[in-house]
């Protein structure tokens, strides 16, 4: 059991939306007309002036009165009527605010199709925000359509050229992993690295991780382990998983294994799976100090519990041997079986073959063993292919 460089997974939490995250961008325009409404009217002068007269400030700024409850009650339902008006009298700010309560169903029910809807036309109308809203949208609640994931990426792309920081972090995530479109890793640390100087820490963490295993361009360590770095100490658990990696093996200077199994805690502790499974493995082997098999096992089954499939392996391993607590078969073979047919681990499929066809956890099923040594020849296990043809002949 060894302590590896994970594998190559941005963090795809800087993809998470809420209301509070699609408002900032569309309070962030409130500079011009509905702002001088909303301070020099009253609400009932306002609420005439959008109802007789069709005027959108005046619509746009009893949305936002009534939306935060300044100077009338708070009201979202009545935020969305007038949201509704403004955008029908051209205000693209309405549109994308009818769009943020849409889509978390604040007065009124969820819409999630009718809050799309209403950010493609705000986007479409020259509201830069509303682009990073629908991207948002489409790729946080992708319904299987590949087209949504298109239309995500390309609403990134819209927003990122406007100088939205956050767009262009998330439109290199997608170009890293070809979402949406082909992969494109050069074109993806090129964007990672604009965004984290321009001061994305989940940027920098991305930009980082991919100059420190020299993906999309040469490695550059030192460079790697100063943006890993900040943005550890910015709060990204990704970034402190990775700089733990380069004090561990020391790329950009001494070896530093207390500093490692420091971050390594601090960053399990944030909720980063493959921090877990790297603090599991010092623990294992006795890197620091003498080998904990309970704290290590205790570890994998939080980084198994946070998805990082490397820690369900080592955790089923443990529990087959018995290290670190009870033995558990049972359990492990669920694991295992778990790993092999959703989890995608071709060795999960070969180990659960074999316990599957000794009895070992349950009952021998010779048909189950057959499956998953398919399983694990269809994911590229050799060993997997070369016993399922042996089974075969037999």
């Amino acid at each position: 059991m060894t302590v590896a460089i994970p594998p190559a997974a941005v963090l795809r939490q800087a993809l998470r939306a809420s209301l509070a995250l699609v408002l900032v961008a569309m309070l962030s325009g409130l500079v011009s007309g509905p702002a001088v409404h909303a301070q020099a009217e009253t609400a009932e002068s306002l609420t005439a002036a959008c109802d007789d007269d069709r005027d959108a400030d005046a619509c746009m700024a009893m949305a936002i009165k009534s939306y935060e409850g300044r100077e009338v009650a708070l009201d979202h339902a009545l935020s969305r009527r007038f949201s509704a008006k403004a955008c029908a009298e051209g205000a693209m700010m309405g549109c994308n605010l009818l769009g943020a309560l849409l889509q978390d169903g604040a007065g009124g029910p969820q819409d999630l199709a009718g809050a799309a809807r209403n950010f493609r036309y705000a986007c479409e109308g020259g509201y830069d925000g509303a682009c990073f809203n629908l991207g948002q949208l489409l790729y946080n609640n992708y319904s299987g359509d590949p087209a949504d994931l298109v239309e995500a990426r390309a609403a990134y792309a819209k927003a990122c050229e406007a100088g939205m920081v956050d767009s262009c972090n998330n439109r290199a995530v997608m170009l890293k992993y070809g979402e949406g479109g082909d992969a494109d890793l050069p074109a993806a640390r090129a964007l990672f690295v604009q965004s984290c100087e321009a001061g994305s820490v989940n940027a920098c963490a991305s930009a980082g991780y991919m100059l420190m295993v020299g993906e999309g361009g040469p490695a550059d360590t030192a460079r790697a382990a100063e943006w890993l770095r900040s943005s550890c100490e910015s709060g990204s658990a990704f970034g402190c998983d990775n700089y733990g990696m380069v004090l561990l093996n020391g790329l950009a200077g001494d070896r530093d294994l207390q500093g490692a199994a420091a971050l390594f805690t601090r960053a399990c502790d944030a909720g980063e799976g493959n921090a877990c499974l790297n603090l599991g493995g010092m623990l294992y082997n006795g890197v620091v100090a003498e080998r904990d098999l309970p704290a290590a096992r205790s570890r994998f089954s939080t980084g198994c519990r946070l998805g990082s499939n490397d820690a369900c392996g080592f955790l089923a391993q443990m529990a087959f041997d018995g290290e670190g607590g009870e033995q558990d078969r049972p359990l492990a073979r669920q694991m295992y079986a778990s790993l092999c047919e959703t989890g995608g681990v071709a060795d999960a499929c070969l180990l659960l073959a074999v316990i599957a066809e000794n009895g070992a956890g349950g009952p021998r099923d010779l048909d189950a063993a057959y499956r998953a040594l398919g399983r694990g020849c269809e994911l590229g296990n050799r060993n997997s292919c070369l016993l399922l043809e042996q089974r075969a002949r037999e």
